[in-house]
Order: structure tokens, then sequence, then C-alpha cells
């Protein structure tokens, strides 16, 4: 072997990587081909870890999660990044020109508990917008801080007092509501009588964020941040989507979210997973209007 390599002017270390290199290829081709499929189909949301717990449990055999980061950065793998917004720049453009003039508001009684022990407890709702080819579309919804699954969400063309109405509505169409906890901003749709009238008549008990802090409503501005991420209508480059096309892809995302998509935080279990193993382990059922 020594003889070779001087002949070959190659070092004997060199030789070996070459070696393991070239044996590695075959097996990291299957890998390379399983880690696509499953990038394609949750929209390039899962990191190294996330993938290879994903995939050593639908293999049922361990993956390394350094082996799986090394083959997803060589073949452009990796999952999107959505844009990290610091929480100064946050609290500077949020509270510029915003006054409370409305004393009656609940104070922040979550204080940033992003988590209930018991599904439909402790909820938080939020509204996102959508830039369409056609104009603005509003998204509102509101999620269970259980397993962070979205129980409920409303579509509008306009922020109105009617969007957050019919959101809450259909929720307690939907759930057993009295009794639990409602956390929101300080947005007029949330400050308007209309509102406010409606959780008293459903004994629901509000909270609200404090004055420009949207770090008090984290747990739901993150999961737009997912959302807009991953159907990728946060990048300036992608062509923008029609309001009804954006109505289908948001409304198939949030099935994706709550039945597949898993969670570190939830055991690498996907929202409705989670929620029914804890309904087995109970032996309890979520109050559900039938």
């Amino acid at each position: 072997m020594s003889i070779l390599c001087v002949v070959g002017e190659v070092s004997r270390s060199g030789y070996y990587k070459y070696l393991e290199g070239t044996l590695k290829q075959p097996v990291d081709g299957a890998l390379i081909s399983q880690i696509e499929k499953v990038q394609e189909e949750v929209r390039f949301s899962y990191g190294a870890k996330r993938m290879a717990k994903y995939l050593s449990m639908v293999d049922q055999a361990p993956v390394n999660h350094k082996r799986v980061a090394r083959v997803m950065g060589e073949n452009t793998l990796n999952a999107r990044i959505r844009k990290k917004i610091h929480p100064e720049y946050c609290y500077r453009q949020k509270r510029q020109g915003f006054k409370i003039t409305d004393l009656r508001l609940a104070p922040n009684v979550l204080n940033r508990e992003f988590s209930s022990s018991a599904p439909v407890r402790r909820l938080v709702t939020d509204i996102t917008v959508i830039s369409c080819s056609d104009g603005w579309l509003y998204l509102s919804a509101v999620m269970d801080l259980y397993n962070h699954e979205i129980l409920t969400h409303q579509f509008s063309k306009d922020v109105t007092t009617s969007l957050v109405v019919r959101t809450i509505r259909d929720l307690a169409a939907k759930f057993d509501v009295a009794g639990i906890l409602l956390h929101s901003d300080k947005g007029p749709t949330y400050r308007s009588y209309e509102y406010q009238n409606l959780l008293t008549s459903l004994n629901i008990s509000p909270s609200f964020s404090r004055t420009g802090n949207c770090w008090d409503n984290a747990a739901m501005e993150s999961f737009f941040g997912h959302l807009k991420c991953e159907l990728g209508y946060a990048a300036k480059t992608e062509a923008k989507p029609t309001s009804s096309k954006a109505k289908l892809d948001i409304t198939k995302y949030l099935g994706f979210f709550n039945e597949s998509r898993i969670q570190k935080k939830l055991g690498f279990m996907s929202p409705v997973q989670y929620r029914e193993r804890g309904m087995l382990q109970s032996g309890s059922r979520m109050a559900v209007h039938q």
C-alpha cells in the first residue's frame, strides 16, 4: 500500500479518505432520496435533528443526526429558515403611535405561560395578513396551548370585528369553551364591545398582551411565521397567489400542521397525535359539541 501511495504521489490518509467517500456514496444515495422525499412532503420545514428523528421512527432504525446534517448540507436539502425579528424592532414598530384608550381590558393573565395541562383550556388567538395578487387576505386563527393545534380559523378581505367574532363563534360551535382562558393582543378588533361582550356571554376569560409587546403572544406570532415561510409567502421572490388559492393552500397547510407535522416540544409527535395519546392515557375525551 505504501509503495502504491508513493507511486501515485498521494498520502495514505488521502487514499483512505477517498476510499471512505467511495463506500459512502451508495449508502448516502438512499438517504438523500429519503430526505428529499420527506422535505417535499413537509415543505422543507425539518432541520437535521427533526429529520433524523422522523426517519428513525419511519424506518424503525436509528439515524445519526450529524450524518443527516452533513447529507442535507451537501445536497441543498436544509430547512427553510424564517427571518428572525429582534424584539426591540418589534416593540418600536407596534408601539409607535399606539395609545390605549379602553380601560376595560383585562390584564396579561397568560403572562407568557405558553402551556396547558389539558386540551381546550388555555388558548391564544391573533390575525395575520397575506399579500395576494388581488389584494390583502386576513387570517384569524385560534391555537390550543396544550398541543399547539389550530382549533379554528376564518378568512376575510378586511380587518373587522366580524372576523374575530366569527372565529370565536366557530370555536364555540366546535368545543365547550365555558371557563377557558383566551389570550390576544390589544388590536382594535379585540378591544371592540362586540368581541368582549361575546366572550362574556360565552363565559370565556380574556387576557391581553401588554401595550406594543408582541412577545406576549409569541406562540401565535411564531405559528404565523412558520406558515408564511413554509408556504413561500415570506419570500419576496415568490409570485403572489390569488386570495382564493391562498385560502386553499392555508387550509391544506393547517390540516398538515395539525395532523402530520411533528414537533420537538411534543415529543416528536404532531398536535393531533399528542392530543390522542393524552386522551388514551387519561381516559378522558375532549368536550366537543355534536
